[in-house]
């Protein structure tokens, strides 16, 4: 299979993977063809990219780091908690969710034994559903990814539950803000900012006051935009003052954001967004937690389309985790942009001439200047 923009999907394509809806249930499911019909819905929907099968990549399988169920099942648990949130405020101004602990330990278990089952994992798939439902499926990814974070740093099974249990709600304040906030299709003004910024602190006394939540858990969500030089909020925390779980998750929060789309702006690519972290490495996030990181995302994920130094564009049909940077690459077009018929392999460890200069399509992506 290969990701590509929705804006180069065509009649007849056979979809290579699920889209999902802000609560986790199926938009347009595995296998199925695509008619004009189907693509304007997915355009209608805020869904950007998909995967696709066709037979130059049908044996280029990309596979979620957890089970499909499993990211459903903890997809469904912070709705339900965002649910149990907004009424319970509405109904008595007071918040209150009864076994918040016991169902968010469920629905980590199973990330957890998913996870457990290759503790070297390396995410390849591209973040892909409705726009609508970026904070349930970023909270999920987050949470994927500090677990990973944390079993490479040797966390036991209550450290890593912590972690996981605080990287699933790390944004759970966010839904006692005024939801016309999230219903916006362009950069928040400064005041907007400034009310986001709220979303730490709603999130801690919410979080702190579940009496089978561990308090660690309820920190992530307060402190995982501070930074260790000081500069991030809401207490201006530095260095060692940030819990660790913190730490990590608000790495993993950055590259999430970074790299999902958002109404006034693109998706990053990988690699710019990692060369961000890596960049700040020290100053902003602490090296040693952004290379922990670095070693469980692909720079080049399989399936995506990319164009070499030489105008020849190929897909990245196999990573070695150890050289993540110089994947194996099925050529299929010339450096003339002819199809080609007998496409071919190269491998980038052996060939160090060459290297890949981009993606194909990069109106997927923001070239420059960061921001979430």
């Amino acid at each position: 299979m290969r990701f590509i923009s929705v804006t180069q999907a065509e009649p007849g394509m056979k979809m290579g993977q699920t889209v999902l809806t802000e609560d986790g249930k199926v938009l347009l499911g595995l296998g199925v063809v695509l008619d004009e019909r189907l693509i304007q819905g997915l355009r209608k929907s805020g869904v950007d990219s998909i995967y696709i099968d066709d037979p130059h990549t049908e044996d280029i399988i990309v596979q979620d780091v957890i089970r499909p169920e499993t990211r459903r099942k903890a997809v469904e648990a912070i709705q339900k908690a965002v649910k149990q949130i907004t009424n319970s405020n509405k109904l008595t101004r007071r918040v209150s969710v009864k076994d918040m602990g016991l169902l968010f330990q469920k629905a980590f278990h199973e990330i957890l034994e998913d996870l457990m089952e290759n503790p070297n994992v390396m995410i390849h798939l591209i973040s892909i559903s409705s726009t609508s439902g970026m904070m349930y499926h970023h909270s999920v990814n987050v949470a994927v990814m500090a677990t990973a974070v944390g079993m490479s740093l040797g966390y036991n099974r209550q450290q890593l539950t912590e972690l996981g249990i605080g990287a699933m709600l790390h944004d759970v304040g966010k839904v006692l803000l005024p939801p016309e906030m999230f219903e916006k299709t362009h950069r928040w003004n400064p005041n907007e900012i400034e009310t986001a910024k709220m979303h730490t602190r709603l999130g801690f006394d919410l979080l702190r006051k579940q009496h089978d939540l561990s308090l660690l858990t309820a920190h992530v969500a307060f402190q995982h935009h501070e930074r260790l030089d000081g500069s991030g909020y809401p207490q201006g925390l530095s260095g060692s003052q940030i819990h660790e779980y913190a730490q990590i998750v608000g790495i993993c929060d950055v590259y999430d954001s970074l790299t999902t789309p958002r109404p006034w702006r693109k998706r990053f690519m990988p690699q710019d967004a990692l060369e961000y972290l890596l960049g700040t490495g020290d100053t902003k996030f602490s090296l040693r937690l952004v290379d922990a990181f670095r070693k469980h995302i692909a720079v080049f994920p399989l399936g995506t389309s990319i164009v070499m130094n030489t105008g020849e564009v190929g897909v990245v049909c196999r990573v070695d985790p150890s050289i993540a940077h110089r994947p194996v690459v099925r050529i299929l077009k010339d450096g003339r942009g002819n199809d080609i018929s007998m496409p071919y392999e190269l491998d980038l460890r052996q060939d160090l001439k060459a290297f890949i200069a981009g993606f194909e399509d990069e109106s997927l992506f923001t070239v420059s200047g960061f921001g979430k």
